[in-house]
């Protein structure tokens, strides 16, 4: 082995230990939220529902829950070990940038590309989240590479890896299935090379589009017609500026704005002045092509989110890895000006991982349930278990009123859905809980449906003999935008405590 390669594949190690490190340091720091609590649920379901969920009209993600399934049995339900499964994913996805970085241009360009991936504040705090958004990025880095594998004449079982890693990726996400296109671009980016490889493009894509047949029957309708989906709408424009801005600063954001405007001015710079220029388009297709989809599709459906497109993120990082490069072998300043910039960058990423990890960010049912539970004194014995572990899944069965007798207490989620997260970390199985009342119905005209007298009425019957309430609030105005429930209890009952924790509340009433 020749020593600059050795060094080379050594630095490699030695980035994808970086990786692993900076997300491993913090990895149960933020509480479980409920996206999170949710991929548990969706993942621990029985296996017929499982298979099916592979063909159930507007369900996202089956095979990463299938490997998710897996992962718990073998590592647990604690927070660090569902979240170890993304973080796996996530420093994978640094020697996967390298070799590709290393295959379109060059060893300098993949090493800069690994520094910026395993140091990234927004790909750490992905790394650090129980869902597929490391899973789809890795999946989509080994097809784009398999593709130019396959292209450069190498064996057919790099059009395989291409078919196996795109399919895998689709099942693991809708908005995966827009890397198709992106591979049909990239294919025609890469010709005259490409078409000798014509007969192994077409089986590929014919490979691609069989299995993918069952999601699109359904996928193709619901991303077409228009329908409320809670999403905010965002214009082009914006959907630029907040992709720019997480994918140079993470989740905080700290140096904005010109730590927005270097890594955006080097990323341009990369794009028109550094390495091939065919490469330099496939770059081009493989962050606008998603982009541009996602915007027509929110025209109909607001449906963006940046974490949809967070596979697009390494060609956003290989264009800044280009930019450097192209300073570099300027030589004399500009080799100066990479390394100062490179420090610059370095700084930028390092303190934004720290404040994500030293920042309460995510709601914190982790705090609210150990409030609430020092409180509880049950009448009789109950079943009790360390907080976050959740036994045989029982807490995540569907919502139902329940009357559990073992407390002269009432637990009211105001939203409902909240008492998934809250149940992971509650150390009770059962206890008396109720759904707050949903307030927001309107009429044609505008007007609500429900007032102050029909919740009177509401919560008086849930209310009747019990001697203490608690009202844990988080995302209220989804279901009571005027605080009709809470300002019942105030009403009517004492306010006897009172805990406020990041994104939720929870109060304490008594008679």
């Amino acid at each position: 082995m020749k020593p600059s390669r050795f060094h080379h594949l050594a630095a490699v190690s030695l980035l994808t230990l970086v990786a692993f490190a900076v997300r491993a340091v913090s990895l149960d720091v933020q509480p479980l939220w409920r996206d999170e609590v949710d991929a548990l649920r969706f993942a621990t379901v029985p296996w017929p529902k499982m298979l099916a969920s592979f063909t159930r009209p507007g369900w996202n993600g089956p095979f990463y829950y299938v490997l998710l399934r897996g992962w718990v049995a073998l590592a647990g339900a604690s927070e660090y070990g569902l979240r170890f499964f993304s973080l796996s994913f996530g420093a994978l996805c640094v020697p996967l940038a390298y070799v590709l970085g290393r295959r379109l241009f060059d060893r300098s360009t993949g090493l800069l590309v690994a520094l910026l991936m395993a140091t990234s504040p927004y790909l750490t705090w992905y790394s650090q989240e129980v869902k597929m958004y490391t899973l789809v990025p890795a999946l989509a880095l080994l097809a784009i590479y398999g593709l130019r594998r396959a292209i450069e004449g190498s064996k057919w079982h790099w059009w395989a890896a291409l078919v196996a890693a795109t399919s895998l990726a689709c099942y693991s996400h809708i908005l995966a299935a827009l890397l198709i296109p992106v591979q049909i671009l990239l294919y025609f980016a890469w010709w005259p090379q490409a078409r000798k490889r014509w007969a192994g493009a077409l089986a590929s894509l014919v490979s691609l589009t069989l299995p993918y047949l069952p999601l699109l029957a359904w996928q193709a309708p619901l991303l077409l017609q228009e329908r409320e989906t809670g999403f905010l709408p965002y214009t082009l424009s914006e959907m630029v500026e907040t992709l720019l801005n997480g994918w140079s600063l993470g989740m905080l954001g700290w140096g904005w704005s010109w730590g927005v405007v270097l890594m955006g001015a080097l990323a341009v710079w990369g794009l028109f002045f550094g390495g091939k220029i065919r490469n330099r388009f496939a770059l081009a297709c493989w962050l606008a092509v998603p982009l541009l989809a996602m915007w027509l599709i929110s025209l109909r459906q607001p449906l963006f989110t940046d974490r949809y497109l967070a596979w697009a993120a390494p060609a956003f990082y290989l264009l800044i890895s280009l930019g450097l490069v192209s300073l570099m072998r300027m030589g004399g300043w500009g080799r100066w000006m990479t390394v100062a910039l490179v420090g610059i960058i370095i700084v930028l990423n390092g303190v934004n991982l720290w404040r994500q990890a030293a920042t309460p960010i995510k709601s914190n049912f982790r705090a609210a349930a150990a409030y609430i539970a020092d409180y509880r004194v049950p009448n009789e014995p109950g079943v009790h278990r360390p907080s976050g572990e959740t036994g045989g899944f029982t807490c995540y069965l569907p919502l139902v009123m329940s009357n559990c007798c073992g407390f002269n207490e009432l637990v009211i989620f105001q939203i409902p859905y909240a008492k998934y997260t809250f149940d992971y970390y509650f150390p009770e199985d059962e206890y008396p809980w109720a759904e707050g009342l949903y307030t927001n119905h309107r009429s044609a005209d505008g007007s609500y449906l429900i007032g102050e007298r029909e919740v009177a009425d509401g919560m008086q019957e849930m209310t009747a003999g019990r001697d203490v309430v608690w009202l844990v609030a988080t995302e209220t105005a989804m279901w009571d935008e005027r605080g009709l429930v809470q300002a019942w209890l105030e009403t009517n009952w004492e306010r006897a405590d009172e805990a406020h924790f990041m994104r939720v509340d929870v109060y304490r009433y008594v008679r």
